[in-house]
């Protein structure tokens, strides 16, 4: 089940073991807070193993009589997944699977919207901004509110959203934001290959959102990112043709090989990839 979901599900039953999968942190922290909360068990009932431990070893642990009174919990954190135990179990199979990677941004705006320091226009922005991460989020609106104003050049960006900066800038044809942001890669150190790999992966995906028939669901799935991403890449690309994607993704692909096979230094690949927006 999707994060989302977890809260209604603990109001009709309660498993014995859960599965947290996915990169938001936050979600995964806040899934274990709320899966105690619904069984009763307290903090200082829960034991918490290292990766590896066996089966037989966790149930002994949920068979034990808490010296603090009430159940005992078990939690496991390898490095794919948290597991909470609640009670022995035979096998992982018996496990409820909770999915905490980021939410839709619909979902993480409108969680930002509850602190009142937030607006629709500044929690749209913070959510883009950390991807929908919401461990991201909530380090970042702690450091927005203790500066006491919604300055942007305070939040940690990654280089993905750079990249998605420099996506963005290059669709509207700003030149000049665009080589602000290479400019800015260069002054930072950022590795060029990297720059290029996601302009490589941005052409990819505006190929496929002009040339596929598919749902705007099936084809996030396919091409692993988040529904939302394919609906804004379609929504905002508006002006660019299919002929012109396929020609830019074409050109991306020829200089990704030219970088290989040592034709083109990868800095000018990023240079000429970027002429292909303009």
């Amino acid at each position: 089940m999707l994060f989302e979901s977890l809260r209604s599900s603990l109001k009709e039953n309660i498993a014995c073991c859960y599965v947290m999968t996915g990169s938001d942190i936050f979600l995964v922290n806040k899934s274990v807070e709320l899966i105690l909360q619904a069984s009763g068990i307290d903090k200082m009932n829960v034991v918490r193993l290292d990766d590896g431990v066996g089966l037989n070893e966790i149930n002994i642990h949920l068979s034990n009589v808490s010296m603090f009174g009430g159940g005992v919990a078990v939690v496991v954190r390898t490095n794919d997944e948290t597991r909470l135990f609640l009670k022995p179990v035979k096998d992982l199979k018996q496990a409820e699977k909770v999915d905490c990677n980021p939410m839709s941004e619909n979902l993480v705006v409108r969680l930002i919207m509850q602190n009142k320091f937030f607006n629709q226009d500044t929690a749209m922005k913070l959510a883009k901004i950390c991807e929908n991460d919401f461990a991201r989020v909530y380090n970042e609106m702690q450091k927005l509110e203790a500066y006491g104003t919604f300055d942007e050049s305070i939040i940690t960006k990654t280089e993905k959203y750079q990249v998605y900066e420099l996506s963005n800038a290059l669709i509207k044809k700003d030149i000049a934001r665009a080589e602000n942001i290479l400019k800015s890669f260069s002054e930072s150190g950022v590795d060029d290959y990297a720059v290029f790999g996601n302009l490589v992966s941005f052409a990819r995906r505006l190929f496929y959102c002009k040339q596929s028939p598919m749902s705007d669901g099936d084809l996030a799935k396919f091409l692993g990112v988040n529904p939302y991403a394919v609906i804004a890449l379609r929504r905002d690309t508006r002006n660019i043709t299919k002929s012109q994607a396929t020609e830019i993704y074409g050109r991306a692909l020829d200089l990704e090989y030219q970088i290989k096979s040592g034709r083109v230094a990868t800095n000018r690949a990023v240079i000429l990839l970027v002429g292909e927006f303009v």
